[in-house]
């Protein structure tokens, strides 16, 4: 049966913010703020998803992007050389062996593009290195946001779907030669006193 593994990895990306939410809540009596949720926390639930997802994925949490980028097949020396330097990825996925696949940033709280758009610079620039021989297929910047309000508070709901379009709008605009990028969100939500949303900026490799 065909599984579409980067949906899924996005998917599943995706939804262990929203396990993330669901548990800070539970472990704060209900009464802690998403906003403030640690960004380890987020990191460790959507690795944990992922998992539970994803059996056929070996994760590897805070991996070295040289190192990374060696085991994906690509070179320091070249045009695009690799910078060796101690930076790690958050989340660095393997499948169909032990080649990387993908790579995963988690961010917390993301109330602008400006807030995310170094790590979205930083995975372009990576996988752009991966347009040859390099087996890198997926590169996801995944983030919560929240904005503060009362049920039916119609003023904090548009002002965080605004955000989320703002967002996309500059992550569909984004151009890396050999892939697509694009953007994923659930719909807004509200817990009780604030809404909250979770989503991811996507560059997928092209078919062929």
């Amino acid at each position: 049966m065909y599984i579409d593994t980067r949906n899924v990895v996005v998917t599943a990306t995706i939804e262990g913010i929203a396990e993330a939410k669901s548990a800070y809540s539970a472990w704060t009596g209900r009464g802690g703020y998403f906003a403030w949720a640690p960004e380890y926390v987020i990191t460790v639930s959507v690795a944990r998803t992922l998992a539970q997802w994803c059996s056929w994925l070996t994760i590897w949490p805070e991996y070295r992007l040289v190192d990374a980028m060696r085991d994906a097949g690509i070179g320091r020396t070249g045009p695009k050389p690799i910078p060796n330097d101690n930076r790690r990825a958050d989340l660095l996925l393997c499948w169909n062996g032990d080649r990387p696949r993908a790579l995963i940033e988690v961010k917390r709280n993301v109330e602008s593009w400006a807030r995310i758009a170094t790590d979205v610079a930083r995975l372009q620039s990576l996988l752009s290195k991966a347009e040859g021989p390099g087996s890198f297929e997926l590169g996801v910047v995944a983030f919560s946001s929240t904005v503060l309000g009362d049920r039916g508070d119609r003023a904090a709901r548009d002002l965080l779907n605004e955000r989320l379009k703002r967002v996309a709008r500059a992550a569909c605009a984004l151009t890396l030669p050999g892939w697509q990028c694009g953007f994923r969100a659930r719909p807004v939500e509200f817990d009780g006193h604030e809404y909250w949303a979770a989503a991811a900026v996507v560059l997928e490799r092209c078919p062929g």
